[in-house]
Parts: structure tokens; C-alpha cells; sequence
């Protein structure tokens, strides 16, 4: 049995070709290669640091999560098994360490949501394209980025992540359910449920930016 857990192949879902070279780079860190485990880590610094920095809004401790997270990835490589996407498996990495980091940060200071956020955020801004207004087309509006901030953060933590992984990822509801561990329709209840929340919190901006 645990030579054919070693041996094993990709699993028989139907995967994109850019899916298929991450279980593959994957499968060549699980044996230790470095060159396969830069090359992740370039493709995912991105969107890693991008879910983070919607979390906390501060970049540079969006880095040290990022740092944190390909840290946990390398250590459990060894025991990697090819069951799904490659990227529900790293944003799930992502997801426990920040429900964690989350326990901690309940205990000590919190961020000032009005003090302007450090570090260059142009890293891991979203660029969004057309002019309907979203919480993420408002953060491109210096002037209302910290009520956009203020009021994600003020979210349900359940509804937080997943209206992070939605809106500024751009993940599909059926990745996120995977992520998340919860049915796809938790997911759609908890993105109307986050919608709803905002757009009564940030309705005169919304006004406004109409």
C-alpha cells in the first residue's frame, strides 16, 4: 500500500493544462526538488499575498503570511497525495493558517482601519475592469478604501473569507466549496448574505461612485 501512495499518478478528474503543471510541480517537490517549489512559489506569491493583504491590509504582513504559508507547503510535501486542484490545496494552506493567525490576532491590538495602509498595496490591488460599483472597484478610490476596508472587516469571519476568495480572487463557487470544506451552496448563502451586508454598509458610496 505505501509503495502505490508513493507511485501515485494524477487523479482521473478532467484538469486544465495549468492545473495539470502544478499537480505535476507538486509531485516533483513531495520528492524534494527545489527547482519545481520556486517555480509554485512564483506562480502563487500572487494570489496568496492578494488574499491575505484582503484580510489584513497591510502588505508587508501579508508577506510574512505568504512566507508562512510556502513554509507549510514544503513540510507537508512529503505526504502530498494528488486528490484535486493544486490551488484548493495551497489556499487551503492558506485558509487554516490565517483561522490560526485569526485565534492570536482576537487577543492582541488590531489594526487602525483609518490609519493609511503601509507598504506598497499596489502589489496585490486587484485591477478591475468596466465601472459597476463593488467593494472592489470602491478600493480603487483612495477616499473610500477605508470604509471599503471597514466594513469587510466587520463581516461574519465565515462570510469574510469567503467573499475574499470570490471577489478578489476571483475563485469559482466550486473551488471555494473546497477550500472552504462546505457544500457549494453554503458558499452562494454566504455571498448573498456578505452582499447584502456591504452594499447597506457602503450604499452612499455606492451612490456616490454612480
Amino acid at each position: 500500500m505505501a509503495t502505490r501512495k508513493q507511485t501515485r499518478r494524477l487523479p482521473k478528474r478532467k484538469f486544465s493544462a495549468d492545473a495539470r503543471r502544478d499537480i505535476e510541480l507538486m509531485l516533483r517537490v513531495k520528492q524534494g526538488d527545489m527547482d519545481a517549489f520556486e517555480r509554485i512559489y512564483e506562480a502563487y506569491k500572487r494570489p496568496i499575498g492578494s488574499f491575505f493583504y484582503h484580510l489584513v491590509w497591510e502588505q508587508s504582513l501579508a508577506e510574512d503570511f505568504l512566507q508562512e504559508v510556502f513554509l507549510r507547503l514544503w513540510r507537508c510535501a512529503p505526504g502530498y497525495q494528488p486528490t484535486g486542484k493544486f490551488s484548493t490545496f495551497i489556499f487551503q494552506i492558506a485558509k487554516n493558517f490565517w483561522l490560526n493567525e485569526r485565534l492570536k490576532r482576537m487577543h492582541g491590538p488590531k489594526l487602525s482601519l483609518d490609519a493609511p495602509v503601509r507598504g506598497k498595496d499596489d502589489e496585490y490591488r486587484m485591477e478591475v475592469a468596466g465601472n459597476t460599483a463593488t467593494p472592489s472597484t470602491l478600493l480603487a478610490n483612495a477616499e473610500m478604501r477605508a470604509r471599503v476596508q471597514e466594513a469587510v472587516e466587520r463581516l461574519p469571519e465565515k462570510q469574510r473569507i469567503t467573499f475574499v476568495l470570490s471577489e478578489f480572487q476571483g475563485m469559482k463557487y466550486e473551488d471555494i466549496s473546497e477550500v472552504l470544506e462546505v457544500p457549494v451552496g453554503t458558499v452562494k448563502s454566504r455571498m448573498v448574505s456578505a452582499e447584502r451586508f456591504l452594499r447597506e454598509k457602503l450604499r452612499k458610496y455606492y451612490d456616490e461612485y454612480r
